[in-house]
């Protein structure tokens, strides 16, 4: 909560929204939280939660009215009369047209929804008349306008990662064209290429180089403003130069789950070891075995991708894992 030291900031943040708003049906419920410690009134929360272009918004914001103001007398009551700079396709309401001072203070509410599709930030400008207390009479005062620095943000939805590459079927040395193929407009990318040259990039189409035989995963974040998304695509790249890969070994190691939390688990004929390995090259984890199957902890693992190498008595693989 923030304490409202001058009157126009007060009613600025609790009733940013449009002109001649009506009384909400069904009414608004105020937090009952929102506690006046000092007297100079209260506004709850501070900080409005972002809106995401595209989707229903519902927010409750409960104000306690402050009793005074510099330059007048007792405040009786205050009214907005005029409110712009929400985006369109949001509007509001209040419970009740004249918010009152009381002792014990009386919260009310006003409440901003609907669905915008105007992705920015939009600064508030409002007009508020107050009431003065004369001898018992509210008398109305002349109108405040207000230019705040306080705005409604209107965020982009979070992309939802996708791609497609030129070849996915490839020889050693041979360049592979990936596509980033996301919606909702990202703005930033974070691929990951196991056995590619660049093993990472953060452009949005990279061109990737595979020189040694394999079959490998791709995996792609994106984010904007609104969030982020990762697709993990496994086995999408196999490089062959006839015998060079032992397709047997690839489909005989097994690694799930994957995405995974707490554990994974290794399957494999005549296990020899297992590292894990960071995008940076840093090993994690190393263990020798001697069995078909072994259980990994990966709790305290950061959440991120990883490189895991598995070897067996007959050859070894690379895959991705994901740690979430």
């Amino acid at each position: 909560m923030k304490k409202i030291t001058f009157f126009l900031s007060v009613f600025a943040l609790a009733f940013a929204m449009q002109l001649n708003a009506q009384i909400c049906d069904p009414p608004c419920t105020p937090d009952v939280s929102c506690v006046d410690v000092d007297n100079p009134g209260e506004v709850c929360p501070v900080d409005l939660p972002a809106a995401t272009a595209g989707v229903f918004y519902d927010e409750t914001v409960t104000v306690i009215p402050p009793a005074e103001y510099q330059g007048l007398p007792v405040i009786h009551s205050i009214k907005i009369t005029n409110v712009e700079g929400l985006p369109s396709g949001m509007t509001w309401c209040k419970s009740q047209d004249i918010f009152l001072v009381t002792s014990p203070v009386t919260r009310y509410c006003c409440q901003i929804s609907g669905t915008s599709n105007e992705v920015g930030e939009y600064p508030l400008t409002l007009t508020i008349v107050p009431y003065i207390n004369v001898f018992g009479t509210p008398v109305a005062q002349s109108a405040m306008t207000d230019d705040t620095s306080l705005m409604v943000v209107v965020l982009p939805p979070a992309p939802v990662a996708a791609f497609s590459a030129s070849e996915t079927s490839v020889q050693p040395g041979m360049n592979v064209t990936f596509t980033d193929q996301s919606t909702n407009n990202p703005t930033a990318w974070n691929w990951i290429f196991e056995g590619g040259n660049p093993s990472v990039s953060n452009v949005q189409n990279p061109v990737v180089n595979y020189p040694v035989a394999g079959i490998y995963d791709v995996s792609l974040s994106v984010s904007n403003d609104g969030g982020e998304n990762t697709l993990a695509e496994n086995d999408y790249i196999t490089v062959s130069s006839g015998s060079d890969i032992n397709n047997a070994l690839y489909n005989n190691v097994k690694v799930y789950p994957n995405p995974a939390t707490h554990q994974i688990t290794v399957e494999a004929e005549n296990l020899k070891s297992i590292s894990i390995v960071d995008v940076l090259g840093k090993v994690v984890y190393s263990t020798s075995s001697d069995s078909s199957k072994e259980t990994i902890d990966i709790s305290k693992l950061t959440k991120a991708n990883y490189f895991i190498k598995i070897v067996t008595t007959d050859g070894e693989i690379t895959k991705t894992i994901s740690v979430k």
